[in-house]
C-alpha cells in the first residue's frame, strides 16, 4: 500500500504532493514501483496535528482521487469524517481507511452501504492531537486485540463485507507499545482478518536506527516490515515502495513455498 499524503504538514513528506498534477505523478510512480494499493489521505494524523475542516479536506482530496481512480488501481481513502468518506466512496473508493477505529457509526453505515472494506485501527482517544497523553496501557498487546476484535464483530454484524484491521503504530503509542505490538503482533493476526502493517519512516524507526530524518528512515522501515511479514502481515503501508517490494520478492525467495500469498 503505497501512501500519498495530500497534505501540508505530514511528518514525513507534508507540502509534496499538494498539487494535483504532482500527486498523481507521484501516484503512477508508486504503481511503477510495485504498489498493489495507494492510500489517499488529505489530513495529517501525525501527533499533535490541528484537524482540517470537512471542505478543506474534501477540496485536497476529491480531486486526486478522480485522477487516481482513473489510473484502474484499488484505492484507499483516509479519513475519519463521514462527510468525507460519503463523497470519496460515491467516487469508486475501495477501501475506507478509518484511523479513529470506526468508532463513529456513520462510518460503519457507510462501508456497508457502498459495500467495500474498511481498515480498523487502533488508537486510545479518537483525536490525534491529545492520543500521546493516553499512552498508558497495562498490556498493550491485551487491549489493542480487544479493541480491534469488538469493532471487528460490530462492523461485520452491520454488513461491512471485510475488515482489515491495523494496531495502529504510533498512534497513542510509545517505543516499548510498539515493540511489543510487533513482537506479538501473531496474536491479532490469529483474529483471523487480514492485517496491516504502518511503520514506514516513523518516530519508532527512528529511535531504534538513530535516523532523525524520516525521509532517511528506509532501511529500518523495511527490517520493521519484513519482521511484520514473518508474524503474518498481508498489508503494508509505506511511503519507499521501491525498497520494500524489492525486499519482499528476495525475502519470498528465500522462503520459497512457505511464503504468505501476496495481499
Amino acid at each position: 500500500m503505497g501512501v500519498l499524503n495530500l497534505t501540508p504538514d505530514s511528518f514525513s513528506d507534508g507540502g509534496r504532493y499538494l498539487d494535483p498534477e504532482r500527486a498523481l505523478e507521484r501516484a503512477r510512480e508508486m504503481l511503477a514501483e510495485g504498489a498493489d494499493i495507494l492510500d489517499l489521505g488529505a489530513e495529517s494524523t501525525r501527533p499533535g496535528a490541528a484537524p482540517v475542516p470537512v471542505e478543506e479536506e474534501k477540496r485536497r482530496l476529491l480531486p486526486v482521487l478522480e485522477a487516481v481512480l482513473s489510473l484502474g488501481v484499488p484505492v484507499s481513502v483516509d479519513t475519519h469524517k463521514p462527510e468525507v468518506a460519503e463523497e470519496a466512496l460515491k467516487m469508486g473508493a475501495h477501501l475506507l481507511n478509518d484511523v479513529t477505529g470506526l468508532r463513529d457509526e456513520r462510518m460503519v453505515a457507510l462501508a456497508a452501504r457502498h459495500g467495500v472494506a474498511a481498515v480498523i485501527m487502533h488508537m486510545p482517544v479518537p483525536d490525534p492531537a491529545t492520543m500521546m497523553a493516553h499512552a498508558r496501557y497495562r498490556d498493550v498487546v491485551a487491549e489493542v486485540k480487544a479493541f480491534l476484535k469488538a469493532q471487528a464483530e460490530k462492523a461485520l454484524g452491520a454488513g461491512v463485507p471485510q475488515v482489515v484491521l491495523d494496531p495502529g503504530f504510533g498512534f497513542g503509542k510509545l517505543l516499548e507499545h510498539n515493540l511489543a505490538l510487533l513482537r506479538r503482533l501473531d496474536e491479532i493476526v490469529a483474529l483471523g482478518h487480514p492485517v496491516l502493517v504502518g511503520l514506514s519512516r516513523k518516530r519508532t524507526i527512528g529511535e531504534l536506527s538513530g535516523v532523525e530524518d524520516p525521509a532517511q528512515r528506509v532501511h529500518g522501515s523495511v527490517a520493521a516490515h519484513l519482521f511484520a511479514v514473518m508474524k503474518g502481515a498481508r498489508i503494508l503501508r509505506v511511503h519507499d515502495v521501491r525498497a520494500h517490494r524489492e525486499a519482499l520478492r528476495v525475502w519470498e525467495a528465500l522462503y520459497g513455498g512457505d511464503r504468505p500469498s501476496r495481499a
